[in-house]
């Protein structure tokens, strides 16, 4: 479960900017909070802003955290870090460190975890656990300096601190050298956190290839009940959804292609995903006709990628990340998958999904707390700030969003300015 998460001089964020998981005070929607640790956490999070105001840059955080984690340890000496992307409008920022800060919780232990990276080197790096409110030290690690261990860590230490490359994370290297202490703080990235930029393209292909394997092999499981029952609800034509194994001689090969390359490829392609629709003779029913699935629409064919993403992160507890969520869903289809997480009898598992979207109309609905939809807009400077509706002076409980939001009264609204493109426009 995700707690908070604070970026700074990554991007357009160049000053220090933090989203908050952790209810406010404010009364109301009771279904879209849940207790964990005595802690009341959301359950879903919104973010709103123009284009290129910073909100994609903000989700993109979550993923170079994520890739560093699960990545640095076999990162070669003296190369960059890839996502080393600092602000690069102010002269004194485009050196500076990139820093990160996450507080969250996994296998009931709640974590900080705090990071600062330049182009070539971890500049400081900080694990710690929570008993309660007291805080306890597990390492601490500062360029330059020998890492600092607290009472409660239990591993190697100077074996594996003379192994971690200065662009090596230690946590990422501690756990592949089996230091047992640290494997829950590290599954929260590779078990828990979900992060997935806009859906499309391979992304999007190589998840419903993931999810027709999962329908052909395990077409009883939970999951392909859920899959089914989900496609089928939402008013798309479909009846059924299977998976077929696909005919290798479809496939055709150049003559110089090695033999494991091809079965890598066969295998990735093994099954396609079918779906069935209504067939009519004179107005009654008559069978079932079978399309594969790239001839449905373009927002059934993404709702294939985000159904299956969805059901899995209530299934496993998991913080969902996904950019502009509705692409190509109907506003109804998009509300009814946010209510999902807000549903304490789906949502057993408390799961959370932080999601970035265009779609006004979801303010419109009730559908949020004010805690929980934030804002994101860029100053004269060209640097993002994140801030919290609630935290808007003037914004109330029957505060009709949408429409302050669409008059600019909240904030986060493009700017445009086509006096010099009108008068170009006009000049033949």
């Amino acid at each position: 479960m995700l707690l908070k998460f604070t970026v700074e001089n990554f991007r357009s964020l160049r000053d220090r900017i933090e989203l908050d998981m952790t209810r406010s005070a404010l009364k109301g929607h009771t279904g879209n909070y849940f207790e964990a640790q005595d802690r009341k956490l959301l359950a879903t999070s919104v973010i709103y802003g123009a284009n290129a105001s910073g909100k994609s840059g903000f989700l993109k955080a979550f993923q170079a955290l994520e890739f560093l984690v699960l990545n640095s340890a076999d990162f070669k000496p003296d190369k960059s870090i890839k996502c080393y992307e600092p602000f690069l409008l102010d002269e004194e920022a485009q050196d500076r460190p990139v820093k990160f800060e996450i507080d969250f919780i996994s296998n009931e232990t709640h974590y900080e975890y705090l990071i600062s990276y330049s182009r070539k080197e971890v500049e400081f790096e900080e694990l710690s656990i929570f008993n309660g409110n007291y805080k306890s030290l597990l390492f601490s690690r500062e360029k330059g300096k020998d890492i600092k261990f607290g009472d409660n860590y239990r591993g190697a230490k100077k074996t594996i601190e003379r192994m971690t490359l200065p662009n090596q994370l230690f946590l990422s290297k501690a756990v592949e050298n089996n230091v047992e202490l640290l494997l829950d703080a590290y599954r929260f990235f590779s078990g828990k956190l979900r992060i997935y930029p806009i859906l499309e393209g391979i992304a999007e292909e190589d998840l419903k290839r993931l999810y027709a394997r999962r329908l052909a092999e395990d077409a009883g499981s939970s999951f392909s009940r859920k899959f089914n029952a989900l496609i089928c609800a939402l008013d798309t034509g479909i009846t059924q959804v299977s998976a077929e194994e696909t005919n290798p001689k479809m496939f055709r090969f150049p003559d110089n292609i090695p033999n494991d390359i091809k079965k890598t490829f066969l295998d990735q392609y093994k099954y396609d995903i079918k779906t069935y629709h209504k067939v009519f003779k004179k107005g009654e029913l008559v069978g079932q006709k079978a399309f594969d699935v790239k001839d449905e629409s373009a927002g059934t064919k993404n709702l294939f990628a985000l159904g299956g993403i969805i059901i899995e992160a209530l299934e496993e507890g998991h913080v969902l990340v996904v950019d502009e969520l509705e692409k190509n869903l109907h506003p109804d289809i998009t509300n009814f998958l946010i209510r999902l997480f807000h549903r304490p009898d789906i949502n057993r598992n408390k799961a959370q999904l932080v999601f970035a979207t265009h779609d006004v109309s979801q303010l419109s609905h009730d559908t949020f707390r004010r805690d929980q939809v934030w804002f994101v807009e860029k100053d004269e400077y060209g640097a993002s700030t994140l801030f919290r509706c609630s935290d808007i002076e003037g914004v109330r409980a029957d505060t009709p969003l949408d429409k302050w939001y669409m008059a600019g009264r909240l904030g986060a609204t493009p700017v445009i300015q086509d006096e010099n493109f009108l008068v170009e426009m006009q000049e033949d």
